[in-house]
């Protein structure tokens, strides 16, 4: 039987009532830009061992089974290793002679080629993580309340954050939704005979492809419900709009994205001053 809501966890909240749990979202929002930026700085795989600690740190301290996390993530973890697979085979970079393990014709894989893959590898895992765990640990009322206060001055220039807020936690939403929908389906199918977990993987994809065209018109279907409930509602945006939960930083809350930050600077510089 195909179950994937239980492997695919994007956009779930788990609430453990851990201290992470617990934190201000636009303190966790800042952290989590911080280790955006940081993915992209950091070059070395010393500087992405220094960062395992930290990771591993907010894991313990959120509470979120490990488990749980890495069943989730088969799925991603998957399709990446199959990207990274024609990366090592089509690296477009130019790579001494010295370096190739194996050549024929354009094909190719050369320690210049997985070196490359491996730094982008485990970057892409680290964003993936990081802003899963950010979903994971942070509802999305409190969600939606941070990226408003955060973004809340463009408002003075006339962009409308409260929309374009509600469009990206609307969109969050939809995807466990989707994920539900599609494993109904599927569950439908092989109530007639169609069954979804047999054979190789193309064959299984395709059976999976023919239903795109349900998912996207049921899709539409509770877009087109959302719209009109919002309207009954008489939903304007964040005008003349009041929050009945207030976010507040507290002075453990700031330590933490200190210790991220600094962490993160000694991640990125740490490496280079090591090997110099």
């Amino acid at each position: 039987m195909l179950e994937l809501q239980r492997n695919v966890i994007f956009g779930q909240f788990v609430d453990t009532g851990s201290p992470i749990h617990k934190m201000d979202a636009r303190i966790k929002l800042i952290a989590t830009f911080v280790f955006i930026v940081a993915s992209f700085l950091i070059d070395s795989f010393l500087g992405f061992a220094l960062v395992l600690p930290l990771l591993a740190l907010i894991q313990l301290i959120s509470r979120v089974p490990a488990g749980y996390v890495l069943r989730g993530s088969r799925f991603f973890l998957g399709f990446l290793v199959f990207i990274l697979f024609f990366q090592v085979l089509f690296y477009p970079g130019e790579v001494p002679e010295s370096s190739y393990l194996w050549r024929w014709g354009f094909l190719s894989i050369s320690t210049t080629g997985l070196y490359t893959a491996g730094i982008l590898g485990l970057r892409v895992i680290f964003l993936y993580y990081v802003t899963t765990m950010l979903m994971l640990t942070t509802s999305l009322v409190d969600l939606t309340n941070g990226l408003e206060l955060i973004f809340g001055p463009l408002q003075r220039i006339r962009v409308p954050v409260n929309e374009l807020v509600l469009v990206f936690v609307i969109a969050i939403k939809f995807v466990p939704i989707f994920i539900g929908e599609v494993e109904r389906l599927a569950r439908a199918q092989t109530a007639r005979g169609v069954p979804f977990d047999e054979g190789g993987a193309f064959k299984r994809a395709r059976r999976l492809g023919r239903l795109l065209v349900p998912i996207f018109i049921s899709g539409f279907a509770r877009a087109d419900l959302l719209t009109t409930a919002m309207n009954t509602r008489s939903y304007r945006g964040g005008r003349y709009r009041t929050k009945l939960r207030q976010l507040h930083s507290t002075a453990t809350d700031w330590l933490m994205l200190l210790l991220v930050v600094a962490w993160m600077l000694a991640a990125w510089q740490l490496p280079d001053r090591l090997l110099s």
